[in-house]
């Protein structure tokens, strides 16, 4: 099978049955290498991948969340072969055949494009998971036309303001430019924050109604469902005062509390905004905010 101008990257976390899912679908879409990158996964699951033929496996001896192992992944990818393009894969996620070519056909024929991705259904490929990033009202990040009917498979490639690592392909060359994703972040709004960061160098994103993914699902977030929540607060401030004019931000901690309450309790729901509010990364975002000029709306 020729194999496509494209490096794979997954991080991972005892992803289990999941995980070999998405590394069959991967392998069927024929990328140039894959790379899994792996946070201290159990020893079955280290063996299973060891054995795996054809993939790079990059070991870390504890979480290291995703921001930081992805961009470890890309560098181990171009450590082997050159390409211009490259996928971040969710290891709940599973890529249709096609997938991967029908991205790269688009950014090949237009240069303007930093990224596109394909519609991520749901599980059971029934709704939409995400279209890509857009932004409520309220200046909350979202996947765009979750759960709504997916568009048809013919319609055109059309405009969307970012797109999510769930499985975003990229023009390397412009993510190198921008700096990677923000490894301080750790995880949640790092795919974000790039976007917005891309999105200030002039840069689009696409959507391309043909290229089909599924969403399992994942319970690694789940697990420490205060520090996520903690994490979202941070990241989401850091995102927007990265990015945007002091006139453009709005509120960051509201959006999003009640949500963490439903799951929480109102207690560690506040708990947990209060952290966000410990001062982390601030002369880098600074060193960010002062690089290209702040956006002075959120995409939309």
């Amino acid at each position: 099978m020729e194999t496509l101008p494209v490096a794979a990257v997954v991080v991972n976390l005892d992803g289990g049955a999941m995980l070999e899912a998405c590394l069959d679908a991967l392998e069927a879409n024929a990328p140039a290498a894959t790379v899994v990158v792996d946070n201290g996964s159990g020893a079955a699951e280290l063996v299973r991948l060891a054995a795996r033929a054809g993939l790079r496996l990059v070991r870390n001896p504890d979480n290291r969340g995703f921001a930081g192992p992805a961009n470890a992944g890309l560098a181990a990818a171009l450590s082997e072969r050159s390409v211009p393009y490259v996928v971040f894969v969710n290891n709940d996620c599973v890529l249709e055949r096609g997938y991967l070519a029908a991205c790269v056909a688009e950014l090949q024929r237009d240069a303007g494009v930093a990224a596109a991705q394909g519609v991520v259904l749901d599980g059971d490929a029934y709704l939409v998971d995400g279209c890509g990033i857009g932004w409520a009202g309220n200046g909350t990040a979202v996947q765009l036309r979750r759960g709504e009917a997916p568009p048809p498979e013919s319609e055109a490639a059309f405009a969307i303001p970012g797109v999510s690592a769930t499985a975003g392909v990229f023009r390397i060359e412009a993510f190198r430019a921008a700096g990677g994703f923000e490894e301080s972040f750790f995880a949640y709004y790092e795919d974000v924050d790039l976007s917005l960061r891309l999105a200030r160098t002039g840069a689009r994103f696409v959507c391309v109604p043909s290229a089909r993914a599924r969403h399992l699902g994942s319970a690694t977030g789940r697990r420490a469902p205060q520090a996520r929540w903690r994490r979202l607060f941070t990241n989401r401030i850091r995102t927007l005062r990265r990015n945007l004019a002091p006139s453009a931000r709005p509120g960051a901690l509201a959006p999003g509390l009640r949500a963490a309450a439903r799951e929480l309790g109102w207690a560690r729901a506040l708990a947990a905004a209060s952290g966000a509010l410990i001062p982390g990364g601030s002369r880098r975002d600074r060193e960010v905010f002062e690089a290209l000029p702040p956006l002075s709306k959120l995409p939309g």
